[in-house]
């Protein structure tokens, strides 16, 4: 089947959840990327009694390549999310949190997290 990243905004407002993963979606769209829609529940160990997290799964590989296109356009949806809401990424069993890093920050962090998993 591939691999796929789970891309997850951790918002506790449901309604701004779903607007920031539209926007995501389409953004991809320009880049002809594989997508699926996925539910997310509420992570084991997280606070607050928020009931759903949106989420988009992204298809990595393909024939160009998706890995710089999905960096960049990560990058720039993630800069433009607001400093309370966090945005997780998983493949497979690993994942990680970009937050309110630098510009320069989450670049660095998406890459390299991305790239790991390029050759999977």
């Amino acid at each position: 089947m591939g691999v796929w990243v789970d891309v997850v905004l951790l918002e506790d407002d449901p309604e701004i959840a779903d607007r920031g993963i539209r926007q995501l979606r389409r953004e991809l769209r320009a880049y002809e990327l594989e997508m699926r829609a996925v539910e997310v529940t509420d992570p084991e160990g997280s606070k607050g009694d928020a009931t759903a997290f949106n989420a988009v799964a992204i298809a990595l590989g393909g024939a160009g390549g998706t890995v710089p296109y999905l960096i960049s356009v990560l990058r720039d949806w993630i800069g433009r999310r607001s400093t309370s809401q966090r945005v997780q990424l998983t493949i497979g069993a690993d994942s990680i949190e970009v937050d309110a890093a630098s510009a320069e920050e989450q670049q660095q962090l998406i890459e390299a997290f991305l790239r790991k998993h390029e050759a999977s």
